[in-house]
């Protein structure tokens, strides 16, 4: 199921996504009462939240991050949305259990408009 979600500035805000992609955490930006934001927390990002055209291009970014070494990464990425590329810039960070360093437990993706 799909989200309504209406306008590319919809497509940012910060999300915290477990290893499978499924929402666990998200914020919009700017705040406001969306409700759909409210609902996003159990459905998977890349497949029900994200209406991006490109998004099997974007997972695969998040997915070779999550199996390298770095804490923190960013880049600009090309957001196809209604056939316009939305230029965000993307900021990854993993989330990793105190007793634990060496399994990333989830990722934090944050959208922001690219200045």
């Amino acid at each position: 199921m799909s989200m309504s979600l209406s306008g590319a500035e919809k497509l940012y805000g910060l999300f915290e996504l477990d290893s499978v992609g499924t929402v666990l955490y998200s914020r919009h930006e700017p705040p406001g009462n969306n409700e759909e934001w409210h609902e996003m927390a159990g459905r998977n990002f890349y497949d029900d939240v994200i209406p991006f055209q490109n998004i099997e291009e974007f997972r695969l970014c998040v997915t070779d991050f999550t199996s390298g070494t770095k804490l923190a990464d960013s880049f600009q990425f090309n957001c196809m949305y209604e056939g316009l590329a939305t230029p965000c810039k993307v900021l990854l960070a993993r989330i990793r259990e105190r007793y634990n360093d060496e399994s990333t437990k989830s990722v934090l993706v944050h959208l922001r408009r690219a200045e």
